[in-house]
């Protein structure tokens, strides 16, 4: 039942998703709408909306619209609604009911449910004379002050005429012994256009300490995992940025920081990658046939899992990743739907132990076939290109130095 509710209504609100991403949003306003709701916008909603959906839905935020106020939040009941049942709001989130991932949803039932009864029964404000606080954009650090802070080197623009556009840059660490990151964050520095962010040791592409999106928290790996750093280590670092239709026919200019958190290297456990990558996907094999796509990886060490990564996968899909172990049982590790522009590191809510020999195996469902042309850059109706693949990242702590003898 809760598969069925985590994918339902994505073919139905896909044009919708289309707009968002071209940063065009059509509110519905239904006049006259009869009142059913129990549940009010000042006692009930706003608590939830200021608690869950403030980091972005507020002033000057990343979303195109806020809801801090009751002004602001009711034109927009109908689209909250379909996107809350088409799971696609809050963003990046995973299914509850597969696997245990932290902070997997960002609501709760109780919360949806309000949420839901509220917009489709007459969105009722409440008192009018009651006050709500006011709610202004956060523009701190979630952990605090990092223990190096590194400014871009200089600001980027995003011309008038462009909706959206990326910067990559290698920046110096300045750090002059080798050191352990247990977390690394971006604090943006126009938060209104910063759609996500990569953050990875130039030289070894495969160690990304971070994939910053809005709104979510940048969380140690935990089991003292962090990432080794040499003396005089650079990062790379690739910016999306993306406008909302505020921002249109507008110059707009940011320049983020990007902060490090070090953990004490004698507790360090340095975190290796697993990669996960399906084979090249042949343009025979895809169109109304292709809509599922199984592949897996053995693991060849005893290791704990910590979180997993797509690093190229389509849009609009479900993945599903299951834990196959040596003696052929099955442990459900995560399931989620990938949007475009919010793509995070999924962290498990607790180190997964895998032993060797076992199998992860994904599985990828669209959909639409036309859905995956799109998502893979070609237009519907057409087939994707034989070299696409699909790839994720696995991150692991070896148990062992050394993989066990056979």
């Amino acid at each position: 039942m809760k598969s069925a509710r985590f994918t339902i209504g994505r073919r139905a609100i896909f044009g919708l998703a289309l707009l968002g991403a071209l940063g065009v949003v059509i509110p519905r306003i239904e006049a006259h709408k009869p009142i059913t709701s129990k549940y009010t916008y000042n006692d009930d909603v706003f608590p939830i909306l200021k608690a869950r959906c403030s980091r972005c839905h507020v002033a000057g935020g990343v979303a195109p619209m806020s809801l801090m106020t009751y002004e602001e939040a009711y034109p927009w009941a109908e689209s909250i609604r379909a996107e809350l049942v088409a799971a696609h709001m809050p963003p990046a989130t995973a299914d509850p009911g597969f696997g245990d991932v932290a902070r997997a949803h960002a609501l709760s039932p109780k919360e949806t449910d309000v949420i839901l009864t509220w917009a489709t029964g007459g969105t009722p404000r409440g008192a009018l004379d009651q006050k709500l606080p006011p709610v202004a954009l956060e523009t701190a650090w979630p952990l605090g002050k990092p223990d190096v802070a590194l400014p871009l080197p200089s600001p980027f623009e995003i011309a008038a005429d462009k909706m959206e556009d990326s910067r990559e840059l290698t920046m110096a660490t300045g750090l002059t012994e080798a050191r352990w990151i247990r977390a690394a964050d971006l604090l943006p520095g126009t938060p209104a256009i910063v759609r996500s962010a990569v953050i990875a040791l130039k030289g070894a592409p495969d160690r990304v300490l971070a994939r910053w999106i809005p709104g979510q928290d940048p969380e140690a790996l935990g089991g003292g995992a962090a990432f080794r750093l040499p003396a005089g280590a650079e990062l790379v670092v690739r910016i999306h940025y993306k406008k909302t239709w505020q921002y249109e026919g507008k110059p707009m200019t940011d320049r983020s920081t990007i902060g490090l958190y070090l953990a004490p290297g004698a507790e360090a456990r340095e975190v290796a990658t697993v990669p996960l990558a399906s084979p090249a996907l042949p343009a025979a094999n895809a169109g109304s046939d292709q809509q599922k796509i199984t592949f897996s990886r053995t693991i060849d060490e005893d290791v704990h899992a910590l979180a997993v990564s797509p690093e190229d996968v389509p849009d609009n899909a479900t993945l599903q990743i299951e834990a196959v172990g040596p003696d052929g049982s099955r442990a459900p590790m995560i399931r989620f739907a990938t949007r475009p522009d919010w793509s995070r590191r999924y962290l498990f809510a607790k180190p997964l132990a895998l032993a060797r020999g076992t199998r992860v195996e994904v599985t990828v469902r669209l959909d639409d076939p036309d859905l995956m042309a799109a998502a893979f850059g070609g237009p519907t109706g057409t087939k994707p290109p034989a070299a696409t693949s699909i790839r994720l990242a696995l991150d692991v702590i070896p148990t062992h130095d050394k993989p066990s003898a056979p």
